[in-house]
């Protein structure tokens, strides 16, 4: 997946899993997960539940916390023009800058 290897900046791409354990990942993935991936299981859905998803596939960009955008169904996320609506996002929804420390 060339977006988790090289995501527009200001983006970090995360899977949930619905699986039980990564035996079952790597059969549907057929193989161990990329570490670019940074794959997490969500068997007992909380991820899912504290993100209102109820289809899937669902992908959600989250910025500082906020739900910024939500896609659901398949997408081509190594295309061009998705690429370009993700950065497009990320510059319309900028994060903040960190507090400072004192």
């Amino acid at each position: 997946m060339a977006l988790a290897k090289h995501p527009p900046e200001e983006l970090q791409v995360l899977l949930f899993s619905h699986d039980a354990d990564m035996p079952a990942v790597e059969t549907f993935l057929g193989g161990p997960p990329d570490p670019a991936l940074h794959l997490r299981l969500d068997a007992g859905k909380r991820a899912a539940h504290a993100f209102g998803v109820d289809t899937l596939p669902t992908s959600i960009l989250v910025v500082d916390g906020r739900l910024v955008a939500r896609f659901q169904g398949p997408r081509e996320w190594d295309s061009r023009a998705m690429r370009r609506l993700l950065e497009k996002l990320t510059e319309e929804h900028p994060a903040r800058d960190p507090a400072p420390v004192h």
